[in-house]
């Protein structure tokens, strides 16, 4: 009984529409997810505030000097060490690996990558390297919503979409931002809008803002006062923030571009390099160590002085962006926001100072620098936007935000030319991957709701007997093993209607009916090669394994048995006629 029910519910997984199904899938995503964040969250912050003072997690800046510079230098060495021992596809972490193995790997993430980024992660923030927890969070919350998958053996489509949810749970857990979450999954991870991948992503954000609160309470990550725009006199000093923001944004990924070009070199060797130089910067502004939560609330309460925050802009997107390109197992979210805030201060400042009429609350122009650059770093402005609304509270916000984020993006796209920091990363690695409407449209549909389910196995040479029951079924497919192949294949495949005549007649003129046996290749009018694929698949991987293997039909079989059955034919029409055909989503 439950082997049937569980069957059946794989099988309606199959389907991209079925949304009681995916909103199950979603929940139990959002759960495990959080609870891994959760865990994350909590291996950083413990052993941090057991050291530095005042049992602040963020409290880098009250260490001695030499901690400073001693400190992210030891960390990154030791972890550069400890990697050197591990192969280097085991080292990959991060949102860009997350979005390699979901366009290119089936959704697939592997359990070595998510433990390297679990610890190396936890351990590269609490050593003061400049990073966020936000890429770990949604490389862990997405590894931990296919492994879940994978072991359940769900269709690949469905864990490509538990993926979506894993990382909408993860923004959510660590920003407190659900909506944002759910926007980002969808933006930068799916890279799609429709109906039926935003509603487990939703259920998933619930669940792991719910989880979050339940530990850390409902209270916001930054202290923001009500703002809004004071006057429409301010539009044109947020356009030019935009600029300015756009500029820093585009040097960002540029510098991630340069430092990507060690990315041959060893990993103990392009990790000291990194420690290296966010040690240097820390000389020169400790405030570069760690997330810097605590330097960004400092800058909206106007608590930094101009020159230390120009300092931190410059250190901070150095240190966070040479450490992104050399690999270290960090985010740089949690830093754009530091550089927007830091950014968006020092305008508030100059606007208080030449336009003390007009300039408004010094808090808003910081939150519009965070926003932005959120926004244009990531490519991601509609993400950011919600983040901005989320984070103030306040839907004042939404206004000015569009206008600093979209020109911030449009500055570091059309002006500079840069993509986002993880499409840089990608084209450097050379991963094409497969985005367009109709790939993703066949990354949404598993093979078994398009496969022809009628057919039967038979070998190569059969007895009169068997010769006989083979007419009487009416599969419309036949699967022939071959006997002694001197092809690749190991089997063909056979319409009916291309060897039923000749079956009958050879059946009609044999004159020995108990003995004689029949070549089914020999009396086939045509057979074609097939090539097995598991029923897991989607229709984006049949289309790419006919490509690869040459040939136009698949053997489809797996787990799915009862009134779903796990074989069946896959035609590359079928393929094509589903693509054709409008769906609804």
């Amino acid at each position: 009984m439950h082997r049937s029910w569980f069957s059946d519910f794989r099988h309606r997984l199959a389907d991209s529409s079925s949304l009681i199904q995916m909103s199950l899938v979603g929940i139990l995503s959002g759960f495990g997810c959080a609870l891994v964040i959760l865990a994350f969250r909590f291996a950083i912050e413990m052993p941090s505030a057991s050291w530095l003072p005042n049992n602040d997690a963020d409290n880098f800046e009250a260490l001695p000097t030499w901690l400073h510079f001693a400190l992210p230098l030891a960390g990154a060495i030791l972890l550069g060490l400890i990697l050197s021992f591990l192969k280097p596809e085991d080292t990959r972490t991060g949102t860009v690996h997350v979005l390699t193995r979901l366009h290119a790997h089936h959704g697939h993430l592997p359990l070595k990558n998510a433990l390297v980024q679990f610890f190396g992660g936890a351990f590269a923030i609490a050593t003061g390297q400049s990073g966020g927890r936000e890429g770990p969070a949604i490389h862990l919350g997405s590894a931990t919503s296919s492994l879940i998958g994978q072991k359940l053996q769900l269709p690949n489509n469905s864990i490509r979409m538990m993926i979506g949810c894993g990382t909408a749970a993860a923004i959510a857990a660590s920003f407190n931002t659900p909506i944002a979450g759910v926007i980002f999954a969808m933006e930068v991870i799916m890279m799609e809008y429709t109906v039926a991948g935003f509603i487990p992503v939703m259920l998933s954000a619930v669940i792991g803002t719910t989880m979050t609160r339940l530990v850390y309470g409902s209270e916001q990550l930054f202290t923001i006062p009500p703002l809004q725009l004071a006057s429409l006199w301010e539009l044109p000093y947020i356009a030019l923030i935009g600029v300015v923001i756009g500029c820093f944004a585009a040097a960002f990924n540029i510098i991630i571009k340069i430092t990507l070009r060690f990315s041959e070199k060893p990993i103990a060797w392009r990790f000291t390099l990194a420690g290296l130089i966010t040690a240097s910067c820390a000389l020169l502004a400790p405030e570069v160590l760690g997330i810097g939560y605590d330097s960004l609330n400092d800058a909206l309460s106007n608590q930094l002085p101009l020159n230390l925050l120009l300092i931190l802009i410059v250190v901070k997107i150095t240190a966070t962006a040479t450490s992104t390109g050399l690999g270290l197992p960090i985010g740089l979210i949690g830093p754009n926001l530091l550089i927007g805030a830091c950014i968006g201060s020092a305008m508030g400042i100059l606007s208080a100072h030449f336009f003390p009429n007009t300039a408004g609350h010094h808090s808003f122009y910081v939150l519009l620098g965070m926003g932005a650059m959120m926004g244009a770093v990531l490519n991601a402005p509609l993400a950011a936007l919600m983040a901005l609304m989320e984070l103030a509270n306040n839907t004042a916000m939404i206004f000015p935000g569009m206008l600093a984020i979209t020109i911030a993006t449009l500055i570091n796209r059309e002006v500079f030319k840069q993509r986002s920091a993880h499409q840089t990363v990608l084209q450097y690695m050379q991963q094409n991957l497969a985005t367009d409407p109709i790939s993703l449209a066949l990354q949404r549909t598993s093979v078994a709701t398009v496969m022809q389910r009628s057919l039967s196995a038979t070998p190569q040479t059969i007895p009169k007997d068997k010769a006989e029951q083979l007419i009487e079924n009416n599969s419309l497919w036949y699967i022939v093993t071959l006997d002694a192949s001197e092809t690749n294949n190991s089997s063909v495949l056979i319409r009916r209607r291309d060897i039923l005549p000749q079956l009958q007649a050879a059946l009609t003129s044999s004159s020995q009916p108990e003995s004689e046996s029949f070549n089914l290749l020999e009396l086939a009018v045509r057979s074609q090669p097939v090539v097995e694929l598991p029923i897991q698949a989607t229709l984006h991987e049949a289309l790419m394994t006919m490509d690869q293997q040459q040939v136009d039909a698949l053997h489809i079989c797996g787990y799915i048995s009862g009134p779903y059955p796990g074989n069946g034919i896959l035609m590359r029409d079928d393929i094509e006629n589903y693509s054709r055909t409008p769906q609804v989503n």
